[in-house]
């Protein structure tokens, strides 16, 4: 701890990951740290969102205090309700310095000119930088309430897009097909995603060069995978992904796998791994084959090209 006194302030309302390093920093830099919390008066008369949008003061309150409880720091905090963007942080002779985000900094800097007028000492910018969901975007609670990112900055599927992706993205095949575009398909690249298509492709005597699994079936734990992987000694790779989102370390694992995608590998998800078949599309080579299971309508072929590239890509991007 570098400080005696710090100050950081905001409306922190769902208290997600960028909240919390800003908090995070304000307690590593100050043995003492006043939380200035927007009041109810303050967000109906300087936030450009709705009022009914944003949790009232009482209810932010109490979910601050449980995650200061939470990380043995409530003894050492100070809340104080702000009604203006400057608080007591332009006039309390006693802190030390003010935790900022790079968004808020020309604020930071207009309460050192203030305090500069009030012959106060100016207090030291400690400025912590913005945290970036999985789009690069600053994660900020107006998206999460959107339903673009979760509180941690992960994607989300938005509820507009289940209807479209019920919609297969390939030709469904009928069950007597599925020999058929096996075979026609043996020599070239083919993906596979889920675990009953992968158990279908490979006991077909069909080794996809990148396999798909989450080890669930219906929602449900699926076993039938585990002792032809032990068999096999495929390169696996885990990754946390879904369900509603997709997670960028899945994606780079996809890019990574597309650089070299003659090479068999398996990605293994903690979560789901349907909406994975989208950025698999963009990363598959053209000509590629990718194979999935559509609930309700049976096994989908996806050959990849320009067009369902392009498509899996509007998709996606209307996560964002």
């Amino acid at each position: 701890m570098h400080y005696r006194f710090v100050c950081v302030a905001g409306t922190f309302d769902g208290l997600h990951v960028g909240h919390e390093t800003l908090l995070t920093r304000a307690f590593h830099e100050g043995k003492r740290v006043l939380i200035g919390l927007t009041s109810d008066m303050f967000v109906s008369q300087w936030k450009k969102t709705k009022r009914m949008e944003i949790a009232p003061y009482k209810d932010r309150k109490h979910a601050l205090i449980r995650w200061l409880k939470a990380h043995d720091w409530l003894d050492r905090a100070t809340i104080v309700s702000i009604d203006n963007p400057y608080g007591p942080a332009v006039s309390d002779a006693e802190l030390d310095a003010l935790i900022v985000s790079e968004e808020s900094y020309t604020r930071g800097a207009d309460i050192n000119a203030q305090r500069a007028a009030l012959l106060v000492p100016a207090l030291t910018l400690i400025i912590v930088p913005m945290v970036r969901a999985e789009d690069n975007e600053p994660i900020s609670a107006s998206r999460v309430r959107e339903g673009e990112i979760d509180r941690t900055g992960k994607l989300t599927m938005p509820n507009s897009l289940r209807s479209e992706l019920v919609q297969p993205l390939g030709r469904v095949l009928a069950k007597e097909e599925i020999p058929k575009s096996f075979i026609r398909h043996s020599g070239d690249i083919i993906i596979s995603v889920g675990d009953l298509t992968t158990k279908t492709l490979l006991e077909a005597g069909i080794t996809p060069r990148l396999m798909i699994i989450d080890n669930m079936v219906n929602r449900k734990p699926f076993a039938g995978l585990k002792q032809i992987m032990k068999e096999k000694n495929f390169y696996k790779k885990k990754v946390k992904s879904g369900p509603g989102f997709i997670a960028q370390e899945a994606v780079d694992l996809l890019h990574d796998w597309a650089k070299t995608p003659t090479e068999t590998r398996v990605i293994e998800v903690d979560g789901e791994e349907d909406l994975l078949v989208l950025p698999a599309i963009i990363a598959s080579p053209i000509d590629a084959v990718l194979y999935y299971g559509q609930p309700g309508m049976g096994l989908v072929e996806v050959v990849v090209d320009t067009q369902s590239k392009t498509r899996a890509g509007v998709i996606i991007g209307q996560f964002t």
